[in-house]
């Protein structure tokens, strides 16, 4: 029996995948993380291009037609135009060939056939298709469209339904124009509304301007308001840069401001440089000055070198100074050369410094080695000496087995000795299992005895499988014939629910029976309320009978609201009525308030009802105003109404 993700998981992965390659290509071949980009004025070199722009909707929502000016009156056509149900049979062709690449390759040759006259026929079949196909061959279209007609290719696309789907399609008919005029589609792009919309549409024409001048690219990116990730879209530039002018690209980044920009335009040059010149890139990099842009600088350089010359690199990597940065370099060496090589990446790690270090590049070249000859990588790891060395080289075997095949996983598991170690490796092989099919993982860990950790097990599978969906892992832990073990996962389950359910939570929360099930998931949404509307977290929590629940709420509800705003918590304490809860509340808040202000602390403990838990947070905070404020706090701690003693070993401690 072999585990394997469920149908739906694959169908999502493959759409992503899908969707991913096509924007990849559409995007100039750059990969980088979605940004948010504010909207901004043009710079001036933008500006005549922006003035043309004057009809632009400033927000194009789906209902409305962006209006940019075609960038010629005169559409260009094909020599021969073919009909809309050719253009379609050769489609189901191309889609019918094996393999994602050839299909693509195939979709391009017959793009040019596509014009204005049959192109919204053809996009009317292709939407019609399953998600992965047409998540692939719309974009196309709507790109070479968009070259001829942006107008009608981006009115096209904002009239899809809002969604992934929208964005992609959007993105593809802002880089059709962009290829044949980025400076009108900059400023289209720049008035589309905040999101994953623009974010693409940004990637897009900042990528078709450092093709064509990465200078003229990097202008206009500085030329944008400051964004949090803005530093993003340096890697289109830097990237083309290099291949032009590497000196000139690494003049420039070092020349950014200190920060996560000039960080991210050494890390693009020095991989794009590495992979050209590894040692004309490793001289300059061993110049800059230390820090996380030199070591993250350091470290694509070496993995480019590695994948070319991993001895060679093994060599260099000795001349840096022993810490971080040769840590890093040998632990992206080792996974490079075993790849190429396990014996000799084995070899060379044998004879680093013994430590962590060593243990790290290690479990790197086993990772790489349990993907092509599991057997043997397991087996090698069963002859280390137990230890720490031998735990990471079984955890790095496990998650790699895991991925793929978790039977496999699980069976190798067992040469392993019982203990810690073990432990471990079983959790993170769940935990991996978890990711690509919860429902057979959750089976899994239920089958699993006390000695093996079943209950933390079920909770972190439960947790992790409700982040990805919540409604499904609360069917599975609802129909759970044991009740230790529904109260067990179902905490963890609500608490994830609460972030898209919170109405849906806090009623599954009233529906659990007391204890400490209802307590745990009273806590937990607490605490995620809190942190973002404290003042209604504060009302639910406090709508809760008296009990364990409301009891671990209150506690929950201080040590958030007290970090981001105390007074506020303050001035809620002073609305409850005395009982077993509020004593809680004050206790949390004032451990949280005593040392910025003990003398508040001490006040708000001495307002507790129960006498012993009273007389013990005076003391323990009374304490530290002593040592901040002496003179105030013996005056106030003689005039107290607390025990002699106590007076005592806080005013005469030697005594």
């Amino acid at each position: 029996m072999k585990f394997e993700a469920t149908s739906g998981v694959k169908g999502l992965l493959g759409m992503v995948a899908v969707g991913a390659l096509v924007v990849g290509i559409l995007l100039g071949r750059y990969a980088f993380p979605v940004i948010h980009v504010a909207p901004a004025p043009a710079p001036a070199s933008l500006r005549p291009a922006t003035e043309s722009m004057a009809n632009l909707p400033l927000a194009p929502r789906p209902s409305a037609n962006p209006n940019p000016e075609t960038t010629s009156a005169q559409a260009e056509k094909t020599s021969v135009s073919k009909s809309p149900a050719d253009i379609i049979a050769q489609i189901k062709t191309a889609l019918a060939a094996s393999g994602r690449q050839r299909q693509y390759a195939a979709l391009s040759e017959l793009i040019d056939s596509i014009d204005g006259k049959n192109v919204r026929a053809i996009l009317a079949f292709v939407e019609t298709l399953p998600q992965q196909d047409k998540a692939m061959v719309a974009p196309l279209i709507v790109s070479h469209w968009a070259a001829q007609d942006p107008k009608a290719a981006l009115e096209y696309a904002q009239n899809l339904p809002t969604g992934t789907f929208r964005n992609w399609a959007t993105s593809a008919a802002i880089g059709g124009w962009a290829d044949r005029d980025a400076v009108a589609a900059a400023a289209y792009a720049q008035k589309l509304p905040a999101g994953p919309g623009r974010d693409q549409a940004m990637q897009t024409v900042v990528s078709a301007l450092a093709e064509k001048n990465p200078q003229a690219a990097f202008d206009f990116l500085q030329n944008l308001p400051p964004s949090r990730k803005r530093q993003s879209l340096y890697w289109p530039i830097f990237s083309r840069w290099v291949a032009a002018d590497p000196r000139a690209a690494a003049e420039r980044a070092a020349q950014l401001p200190a920060g996560s920009s000039r960080n991210t335009g050494l890390q693009v040059v020095a991989s794009n440089w590495g992979s050209l010149d590894p040692e004309a890139a490793y001289a300059w990099a061993s110049g800059l000055p230390a820090g996380d842009g030199r070591n993250n600088a350091l470290q694509n350089i070496f993995a480019n070198w590695a994948s070319k010359d991993p001895q060679k690199a093994a060599s260099m990597v000795e001349t840096l100074p022993p810490g971080n940065a040769r840590d890093q370099a040998s632990a992206n060496i080792a996974r490079q050369w075993a790849s190429m090589d396990v014996p000799a990446a084995l070899a060379w790690t044998k004879n680093l410094p013994a430590g962590e270090a060593q243990q790290n590049a290690l479990s790197y070249v086993l990772a790489t080695w349990v993907q092509s000859d599991p057997t043997a990588a397991a087996d090698y790891v069963a002859t280390l000496p137990p230890g720490k060395a031998q735990e990471k080289a079984a955890t790095a075997v496990a998650m790699q087995l895991a991925s793929s095949d978790p039977e496999s996983a699980l069976t190798w598991m067992q040469k392993i000795p019982s203990g810690p170690g073990r432990q471990n490796v079983l959790n993170n092989i769940v935990s991996q299992w978890t990711e690509v099919d919860p429902q057979a993982a959750a089976a899994y860990a239920m089958q699993l005895s006390d000695d093996d950790g079943r209950k933390n097990i079920l909770e972190n599978v439960s947790r992790q499988w409700a982040r990805v969906d919540a409604q499904s892992a609360l069917n599975w832990a609802s129909n759970l014939p044991n009740a230790d073990a529904r109260n067990a996962v179902l905490p963890g389950i609500i608490s994830s629910l609460a972030e898209t359910d919170r109405a849906e939570a806090t009623k599954l929360v009233a529906q659990l029976p007391a204890g400490q099930a209802q307590s745990s998931a009273t806590t937990a949404i607490t605490w995620q309320w809190a942190g973002e509307d404290p003042q209604g977290a504060s009302k639910w929590v406090g709508s809760l009978p008296e009990g364990d629940a409301r009891r671990q709420g209150f506690e929950a509800l201080m040590n958030r609201w007290s970090e981001s705003d105390p007074y506020a918590a303050g001035a809620w304490l002073g609305t409850l009525s005395a009982g077993n809860s509020r004593d809680a509340a004050v206790n949390s808040y004032a451990r949280r308030i005593v040392s910025s202000n003990p003398q508040a602390a001490v006040q708000w403990a001495a307002t507790i009802s129960d006498e012993n838990t009273r007389n013990s947070q005076v003391e323990s905070m009374a304490g530290a105003w002593l040592r901040s404020d002496p003179q105030n706090a013996a005056n106030w701690i003689n005039s107290a109404s607390l025990p002699d003693e106590i007076k005592t070993r806080l005013l005469h401690p030697s005594g």
